[in-house]
């Protein structure tokens, strides 16, 4: 039941993140993510490392907060 809810909490603040950056463009006046916006759109196989800058952080803090420490 934990993992499933520390796997929900990390798969919405990945959608979040993608959704503020990608579609409501509030951030597309800022110069280094209007120049990361742009990299990525550029070439839409980098999506990957994009999607790997938002997810790797979270699957530490997923196992601090979720895992059993014995």
């Amino acid at each position: 039941m934990r993992r499933g809810i520390g796997l929900v909490i990390a798969l919405g603040m990945a959608y979040a993140l993608f959704h503020v950056v990608f579609r409501t463009g509030v951030l597309a006046y800022v110069g280094p993510a209007k120049d990361f916006i742009g990299w990525v759109v550029a070439d839409p196989g980098r999506a990957w490392i994009a999607l790997a800058t938002l997810v790797i952080p979270h699957i530490g803090l997923y196992y601090l907060l979720f895992e059993g420490r014995k």
